[in-house]
């Protein structure tokens, strides 16, 4: 059955910035702020009014864009009757589609130079706090009109902010408050748990930083983020030398995390190569075979899952539990914040997760020697190599033991 249309404020919001005459539209503000549906209705609608155009819509990575933007994209015309055609190419990753005369074609950045020459009428980059600047650049150069950006601000130093100070840029914020009649009650209760409220704060669901990028969708820096010892490379360099693997095992909401880990100038180099939902643990190892070429490498494991470990090791990969006795964690952290450290451009969720992960709060504020246990699964694969491969010899000073990692 198709549904009537029923369009929010952020759509009439963004008709308006391209009446007025701005070439880009940051669309900056809060979870379900109805931002990403805004943006398709938009243009969705242009292709049902006859306009002939090609719009190249992007995230980060392909896989993600197949996870969200094209399962809306679908959803919407199915729902609202759009007559919409694939393109169906094998020897293309990106995904294209045709309504009417426009053209809409969903790519990932992680293959970016098939893209980068492209030219495109409009420009739609989804959730750019994870592109890098030279990224948009290529791509506006080759955009003749509009460039859509949406993001949620939770990185107060991007370069997007940068992009906000030229004429021809509008910014548009907005909340879920903006959205409310597309949200179920759970949803709007989940963001609204983040506020700090006296009943949140008594039930431990209060975080202000949580509350002011997802919930008010207002640009803050974190406060009390664990590591800021660490920069953006292009890559591994080929003088480092590998120190091992790390794995932190999830399965239906954690993900299953490995990150290798290399060194050199006694700086610490990381690059994630695993981070996915839903895998078994045959599977977890079926994908090993493939990013871990060289099976004799050492794997270092969360040792409290033995089973999982097993089943691994009877694969023929070289794994280990990493050691977690009394107060591993904030060892572990300590042991990483005594380096340099950086993070291949590739590694999305390494990157995000070391811009959210914060110790924990009590009532008034004061930070705990805790982390927070959330955006950890990749830090716990951190710490497991990090900690059986580079702390030999160091003292846990604060348990009164000195302990030696073989």
């Amino acid at each position: 059955m198709i549904q009537t249309l029923r369009l929010t404020n952020v759509y009439e919001r963004t008709v308006k910035a391209v009446e007025d005459g701005y070439k880009v539209i940051c669309h900056e503000g809060g979870s379900r702020s109805g931002k990403t549906w805004s943006i398709f209705f938009f243009f969705i609608l242009k292709a049902m009014q006859g306009e002939r155009f090609t719009i190249t819509i992007a995230r980060s990575k392909l896989t993600w864009v197949k996870d969200s933007l094209l399962v809306d994209f679908k959803e919407i015309c199915e729902k609202y009757g759009y007559p919409v055609t694939p393109e169906i190419n094998p020897n293309r990753a990106e995904q294209r589609y045709r309504i009417k005369n426009a053209t809409f074609l969903f790519v990932g950045l992680d293959d970016n130079k098939k893209i980068h020459g492209q030219k495109r009428t409009y420009l739609w980059l989804n959730e750019v706090m994870e592109i890098a600047k030279k990224d948009y650049d290529q791509l506006e150069m080759r955009t003749e009109d509009l460039k859509v950006l949406d993001y949620n601000p939770y990185d107060d130093s991007h370069w997007v902010f940068d992009l906000q100070k030229r004429d021809d840029v509008k910014v548009i914020h907005s909340t879920m408050l903006d959205n409310e009649m597309y949200l179920s009650p759970e949803i709007t209760k989940k963001i609204r748990s983040y506020e700090p409220t006296d009943e949140n704060i008594k039930q431990g669901t209060a975080d202000n930083y949580m509350w002011e990028v997802y919930g008010l969708g207002k640009k803050a820096r974190l406060q009390g983020a664990i590591y800021d010892n660490w920069d953006i490379v292009e890559d591994i360099p080929s003088e480092a030398k590998f120190r091992g693997y790390g794995l932190d095992f999830g399965y239906t909401n954690d993900p299953s995390a490995v990150v290798e880990l290399y060194t050199m100038d006694n700086e610490l180099y990381w690059n994630e190569i695993l981070y996915e939902n839903g895998l078994l643990n045959e599977e977890i190892a079926e994908k090993l075979n493939y990013l871990i070429p060289d099976k004799s490498r050492f794997i270092y494991a969360d040792s409290s899952e033995p089973k999982s470990i097993e089943t691994i090791r009877r694969k023929g990969f070289n794994i280990r539990g990493a050691d977690k006795g009394q107060h591993s964690v904030v060892f572990g952290i300590d042991l990483l914040k005594g380096y340099r450290m950086h993070i291949t451009k590739k590694s999305i969720n390494l990157e995000n997760e070391l811009r959210k992960y914060k110790w924990a709060e009590d009532r008034v504020g004061k930070m705990l020697n805790i982390p927070v246990d959330a955006n950890n699964h990749l830090m716990d694969s951190m710490r497991y190599v990090g900690v059986m491969t580079l702390s030999r010899g160091k003292s846990r000073a604060f348990t009164g033991k000195a302990k030696t990692f073989q």
